[in-house]
């Protein structure tokens, strides 16, 4: 595919236009430049470069002052509202409530974090098809380190970068990595993000504390049909619209891109579910067990906090490396239950604080991990990025 069909195609990722050139300029970028992304620096200084690189004239970029201000708007939101929040909370008591959980309780919350990427990786292996689609890889208990590295360098740039720019690494690192091409790394990232939404709302309803199960049962009908009522609807415009795949931009390229997604059949697969739903139940399941042993709020009501969080990310506006939002999300998830005036409530955001700490130290971890990685398989791994065709 022509490098700039390709780019053109990237875009679809993002859920703002302002983001659109940056996509055009990954993958219109000559791949002998691309820093080697075998460490997290060469990762985020890759997608660094591409959020500060000037877009190419395009009738829908908008202008560097207009991205520039977009994004200064995005961060005085959330630090704004971090700053709002923590108004509310004196610093001794922040202090106190990062020294209230036992080292175990840390260790337990980490632990389930690392986990979590374990399953992602795995969900990468069947959502890719890897085993029919890649070059053989290192394995680890039959999880590739290839796909481990990539999810792990995704995650350090999602985390550190702002803006979700870190969202750029993933068909970069899977183009990469992995050999696979941009386009349907792109569609897999889409689907992805498609596949969490569905899942986190799914948890949500089955396990959301005080919910009668007629409730339950009818939030699940009516997820289940606009779910296919969305289906149906795009593919009968897609029928009136035969041409769409010839426009890959705009709402037409949209469409058509979340078309293919849904319809290849390795996105289907049980496990790719499977490890989606393992993998965030057990992110949340730790995220709960920190909240709950700071805020000594129930375990059910620090998990709806937990989901109230992870929720959050979906918001337009995010502020640097998600501050702000995300502990707004977390109290929401506590308010849900809690009166006002509570003393659990009260906690609730030192507690959304520490434990955003947290993912973004574990994220740095995983960078660290994932560097190590790249060393250990760089002596096996007979593709080097010239010979295979991916550098």
């Amino acid at each position: 595919m022509h490098p700039n069909r390709a780019g053109l195609k990237l875009k679809l990722i993002l859920d703002r236009p302002s983001a659109w050139p940056v996509c055009r300029a990954l993958c219109n970028a000559p791949r002998a430049r691309a820093p080697r992304c075998g460490t997290i620096t060469g990762c985020l200084v890759a997608s660094a470069a591409t959020v500060s690189a000037s877009p190419t004239p395009s009738s829908d970029a908008p202008r560097p002052a207009a991205r520039r201000a977009r994004m200064a708007v995005a961060w005085a939101v959330g630090l704004g509202l971090l700053a709002w929040l923590l108004s509310h909370v004196p610093l001794a008591q922040l202090t106190a409530a990062l020294q209230r959980p036992a080292p175990g309780i840390w260790l337990l919350t980490l632990a389930g974090l690392l986990g979590s990427y374990a399953l992602r990786a795995a969900r990468v292996q069947v959502v890719f098809d890897l085993a029919s689609s890649a070059p053989p890889s290192r394995r680890v208990l039959g999880l590739r380190m290839d796909a481990l590295r990539v999810i792990l360098m995704h995650n350090a740039a999602v985390n550190l970068l702002p803006m979700r720019a870190g969202e750029l690494s993933f068909p970069w690192l899977a183009s990469r990595q992995l050999g696979l091409s941009v386009p349907r790394a792109v569609a897999c990232l889409l689907w992805m993000r498609v596949q969490d939404l569905a899942v986190l709302i799914l948890l949500g309803i089955v396990l959301w504390p005080g919910l009668d199960w007629a409730m339950r049962i009818g939030a699940l009908a009516t997820v289940a049909g606009a779910w296919h009522i969305g289906n149906r609807l795009l593919a009968r415009w897609l029928a009136a619209h035969p041409n769409a795949d010839a426009v890959p931009g705009g709402l037409r390229g949209l469409l058509t891109k979340v078309r293919h997604a849904l319809l290849e059949p390795a996105h289907h697969h049980p496990l790719a579910w499977f490890f989606t739903a393992a993998n965030w139940s057990l992110k949340l399941a730790a995220g709960a067990c920190l909240l709950s042993a700071i805020s000594t709020a129930p375990w059910g009501t620090a998990w709806s906090g937990a989901l109230g969080g992870e929720l959050a990310a979906i918001v337009p506006l995010q502020g640097p490396a998600g501050f702000g939002t995300y502990e707004a999300g977390v109290w929401a998830g506590f308010a849900a239950h809690l009166p006002r005036g509570s003393a659990a409530l009260a906690q609730a955001i030192p507690a959304a604080l520490a434990l955003h700490v947290c993912f973004l130290l574990c994220a740095v971890l995983a960078g660290a991990i994932a560097s190590l990685l790249n060393h250990i398989e760089r002596p096996a791994a007979p593709h080097t990025p010239a010979s295979s065709g991916r550098g």
